[in-house]
């Protein structure tokens, strides 16, 4: 439908009519009565018909057509003169062609029509001259005005696009703010989800070697407290002492979720891996050869990989005896500005030589290994396994995330 409500589409309407009925009156006096009087209605009729029509619609184009014939017809009918200011009404309401083509083929017909209708009635010179100069200066009155109408058309056409792409960049805003809402809610509730797992992960890696180690110690303390008193006594140390250290672990991970700094220095995690190598040597009387001594690194690193390669390193010792048997230990840990490296090496029996293939599926049925190569995955790293000589594993991982580096 066509834009009836605006305040310009209501002048042409208004224009249009004043000027039908006005032709229509003088062709009602000095012509055929019958044929104004259909000529008018038809006319009205068309005139609010074209205006109420889309644009982009067939009928608004046949509207158009018979408009034009309309102005023809109106000349045909009286024959006189003055029915040439009714070329202004199709050349006002008409699309196409342009602004000045239509009012020049207006004013055109105008004059024809003009000098056809004199030609007919024995008018004097004088009012020849007086009519043609009613008809130039109308006609020249009309084209500076249908001018200014054409601006205020195309201002309007022009604010209206401005709105609506405003009401488009808006709806777009909105959208975007909403997808931006649900993608911060979702990452929020991932991070927690890690959180958790990570939390969960380092009391099983800490704690729960830790108990089982004072489990163990205990068991040996309850088999020789008949026999030898004080070194039960003093496994039920150790044990004792195990167990505070998995109430420390329980603490610093309750301390860890209400922190806000998501990385811990370099020497302090240097630390605990001492003290979990130091544990693990007093617990099995196996000897673990290490660097860690040597690390003089003053950075930080992400406390995600820490607690990592902190338990990757208990699993490792701990699978090292289980499954492969061994009683000598090597681990190294290297850093660098970007990254950290954790290498484990031990004199078990390890795979044997074996093809590629058949190293991915032994990797696959482990489930401890498998897990820790996934998990190192995640964290943006990756771990490689050697079996043919002893067993050896080696991880390496970005030593901050990416927020931090950027930060």
């Amino acid at each position: 439908m066509g834009t009836s409500s605006s305040p310009l589409t209501l002048t042409k309407w208004v224009y249009s009519n004043l000027c039908t009925v006005a032709v229509a009156v003088a062709a009602f006096i000095y012509a055929s009565h019958s044929g104004a009087v259909i000529w008018s209605a038809l006319t009205l009729v068309l005139i609010t018909a074209f205006l109420l029509t889309d644009k982009e619609d067939i009928s608004h184009k046949v509207l158009s057509i018979l408009l034009a014939v309309s102005a023809l017809g109106v000349a045909l009918m009286t024959g006189y003169w003055w029915s040439a200011f009714f070329f202004t009404v199709p050349a006002l309401l008409l699309d196409k062609p342009s602004f000045a083509a239509r009012n020049a083929a207006a004013f055109l017909l105008a004059a024809v029509t003009f000098v056809w209708g004199i030609s007919r009635d024995s008018i004097s010179r004088k009012n020849v001259v007086l009519f043609a100069m009613i008809l130039i200066l109308y006609y020249c009155f009309w084209i500076l005005t249908a001018f200014f109408m054409k601006k205020y058309e195309e201002k309007m056409e022009e604010l209206d696009r401005v709105v609506k792409i405003s009401t488009l960049d808006s709806l777009s805003e909105r959208s975007l703010r909403e997808e931006l809402a649900k993608r911060k809610a979702l990452d929020e509730a991932n991070a927690r989800l890690m959180e958790r797992e990570r939390i969960s992960r380092d009391i099983h890696n800490s704690v729960g070697h830790t108990l089982s180690a004072a489990t163990v110690t205990l068991d040996a303390a309850q088999l020789i407290v008949d026999k030898d008193t004080k070194l039960a006594a003093k496994k039920m140390g150790q044990a004792n002492v195990r167990v505070h250290e998995a109430i420390d672990s329980i603490r610093s991970a309750v301390r860890t979720l209400d922190s806000e700094d998501d990385t811990l220095l370099i020497s302090d995690y240097v630390a605990s891996l001492l003290e979990s190598v130091s544990n693990f040597k007093m617990d099995t009387d196996i000897k673990v050869h290490h660097n860690l001594m040597q690390i003089e690194d003053k950075g930080k690193i992400y406390i995600g990989t820490a607690a990592f390669l902190s338990g990757a390193l208990n699993e490792l010792l701990t699978n090292g005896i289980r499954h492969g048997g061994a009683d000598v230990f090597v681990v190294v840990l290297s850093l660098d500005s970007n990254n950290i490296s954790l290498k484990v090496q031990d004199n078990g029996t390890g795979w044997g030589d074996i093809s590629y293939e058949e190293k991915q599926m032994k990797l696959q049925e482990g489930y401890g290994l498998r897990k820790l190569r996934d998990h190192a995955r995640s964290l943006g790293g990756e771990m490689e396994i050697e079996g043919s000589d002893g067993f050896v594993v080696s991880i390496s991982l970005p030593r901050l995330t990416r927020e931090e580096e950027d930060g």
